[in-house]
């Protein structure tokens, strides 16, 4: 058996995995984990200053200690990787007995078309491509340098970018309508959430035992602390809702998503910085800004439905946003979709944000099976028998 770890330092949360995967071939259904740990900053209910680290080992819940929450990425990234090997949540006796790194990086910029062996000229290009990702490339890139510090250089690690999925993009879908030296200077829209974009597709094929000689058309929902929309043409992404940063598209938890850019321009002539900008638009925007609550779907819905009406206000641009980006996603289609996708936490998790969604496109013959949608159940179709497009 090969172990195999993957790291995911996102700018929110911080989570580590290790899988066993047998020496030939690649199983059909989707590994479990053997073994996790996780930080997520973002999670209610946690400790005054704290943030809480979570393994978990098989069925074994382990709340493993905490750190604080000024600690910094590099901080949290080894003690994650520590528990690999710690007395009270060890799977393995230490770092030699790994096999192989993955990280998942969010921008790769024109370099990186796919998977790359991480070397010192990749983290390079990694850290070019923060000005286009500043929340997630250097904690990426910090999750990168601490792995090979503690597994050293010997151990072999790739990183898997977010924008590799999205090279399919046509010139017209890629292209700002700017002026064409943009082009030159690699302002295009990039897109982001391709790594699990590139999943779910696949398993949304296998779920429905695609093997019609058409071509499969999915509508993918990545809902979570980002948000993006992705269309995909058998397995292809034909467009997406983020651009040249990830920024663009959806409202989001923290983030504003599409914005009008005349806004900017109103406000830094009444005297806001760049850089007071990136942070409102990045940290204090979306479901947080309008609601007033952290952003945190686990806490702004409650408060909605209690009459709270800002959380109100944020829940219903929120699913605005949502309904119009899938609307744009159908017309890059072309025709209905086969399947409409929904993933990452939120996705998952929220059965009223998907009936809200799904709900608008009812004269596509789309009909949930609202059990089953309450019930929230994994990789399962729930849209009810009659319904002509699936879920």
């Amino acid at each position: 058996m090969r172990r195999i770890l993957v790291l995911n330092a996102g700018s929110g949360s911080q989570k580590c995995s290790l899988f066993e995967l047998p020496d030939a071939g690649l199983p059909v259904e989707p590994l479990e984990p053997i073994w996790e740990s996780s930080f997520d900053s973002t999670a209610p209910g946690q400790p005054e200053g704290k943030i809480v680290l979570r393994v978990r080992r098989g069925d074994e819940e382990i709340e493993a200690g905490s750190v604080a929450k000024e600690s910094s990425i590099e901080e949290r990234d080894e003690r994650l990787l520590e528990l690999l090997w710690d007395f009270r949540t060890k799977t393995v006796t230490g770092p030699s007995e790994i096999d192989f790194v993955g990280h998942r990086v969010v921008h790769g910029g024109a370099e990186f078309g796919a998977a790359v062996r991480v070397t010192d000229d990749v983290e390079a290009t990694i850290d070019r491509c923060s000005a286009f990702a500043p929340l997630h490339n250097p904690e990426n890139l910090t999750g990168i340098r601490v792995a090979r510090k503690v597994f050293g250089k010997k151990t072999p690690q790739a990183a898997v970018f977010d924008t590799a999925f999205h090279r399919t993009l046509s010139e017209a879908a890629a292209t700002y309508a700017g002026p064409y030296d943009w082009l030159e200077q690699g302002i295009r829209r990039y897109g982001f959430h391709g790594t699990n974009f590139r999943w779910a597709a696949e398993r949304a094929a296998h779920l429905l035992n695609w093997k019609q000689d058409d071509e499969l058309r999915l509508i993918l929902c990545h809902l979570g602390g980002g948000c993006s929309l992705c269309a995909t043409r058998d397995g292809r992404s034909i467009d997406t809702t983020m651009g040249f940063t990830p920024l663009d598209g959806l409202a989001m938890c923290t983030r504003s998503g599409s914005v009008d850019p005349g806004i900017l321009f109103y406000l830094a002539r009444q005297g806001a910085t760049i850089d007071e900008l990136d942070r409102v638009l990045n940290k204090e925007s979306g479901l947080k800004g309008l609601s007033g609550f952290p952003g945190d779907t686990r806490i702004i819905i409650p408060a909605a439905n209690n009459g709270n009406p800002r959380a109100g206000l944020a829940m219903n641009v929120f699913i605005h946003r949502l309904r119009a980006g899938i609307g744009e996603m159908l017309a890059a289609l072309g025709q209905p979709p086969h399947a409409i996708v929904f993933t990452d936490v939120i996705g998952e998790s929220e059965p009223g944000i998907r009936a809200a969604a799904c709900e608008a496109f009812s004269f596509l013959g789309l009909q949930l099976d609202q059990s089953r949608n309450a019930a929230s159940p994994r990789d399962t179709d729930i849209a009810a028998p009659e319904s002509a497009v699936r879920v």
